[in-house]
């Protein structure tokens, strides 16, 4: 039985790309019509390819649709140069991985490991910085507008602590205030979150330990 494949989130260039590539496989059959909300016939894919450019524009709300549809593997399409968007589609739910840049034969070798459920990950969120696991988490919850004290007890550290680990994260990521890092922690993956109103934020004002 052929795999059922669908293309979501490109752009009409990068679709028709794709479905050219697509074609050429005697194993996959191309869902030229294909939309999350309206799947063609009551059919979904077995495998859907997904721009990671996409998660940017709508904030991940599609991707995300089609993950909790349940019923599709999720690879998603990486920029090198935009590698955390691949991180955040992971986070969302995408298990499988591929650059725009690879040679055919390695995107459909991807699609058919996802057919099979073999997992091929996108790219960890703060690699490109190359973050420790910890200092992933804290840029996390500073992106999300937590408090340096607020931190602190999320993550069970004393205070001296979080500043050294903020200190390290602004140096990898060659920063110097906090609006800095959540302007990074943004462009590469990483969530914001609703804030109450009566919360109160730091200013933007370098670490000094």
């Amino acid at each position: 039985m052929a795999i059922v494949v669908a293309v979501a989130g490109a752009g009409d260039v990068v679709t028709e790309g794709l479905w050219h590539i697509l074609g050429q496989a005697p194993d996959l059959e191309v869902m030229q019509e294909y939309s999350v909300a309206f799947p063609h016939e009551g059919v979904l894919p077995d495998v859907v390819l997904y721009d990671a450019v996409a998660v940017q524009r709508d904030d991940g709300a599609e991707l995300a649709a089609i993950v909790e549809a349940g019923e599709s593997a999720v690879v998603v399409m990486g920029r090198d140069l935009r590698r955390g968007l691949a991180a955040r589609a992971a986070v969302l739910g995408a298990v499988g991985y591929v650059s725009l840049d690879a040679p055919a034969s390695c995107v459909l070798g991807v699609i058919r490991e996802a057919a099979a459920g073999q997992v091929n990950s996108p790219p960890a969120l703060g690699d490109e910085a190359a973050l420790t696991k910890r200092e992933v988490q804290i840029l996390g919850d500073i992106v999300k507008g937590f408090s340096n004290q607020e931190i602190a007890k999320r993550q069970s550290l004393s205070i001296n602590s979080v500043k050294s680990y903020i200190r390290a994260s602004y140096r990898k990521l060659g920063v110097a205030s906090r609006s800095q890092a959540v302007s990074w922690g943004l462009g590469h993956g990483f969530e914001q979150r609703d804030r109450q109103p009566e919360e109160a934020t730091e200013p933007s004002t370098p670490i000094t330990g």
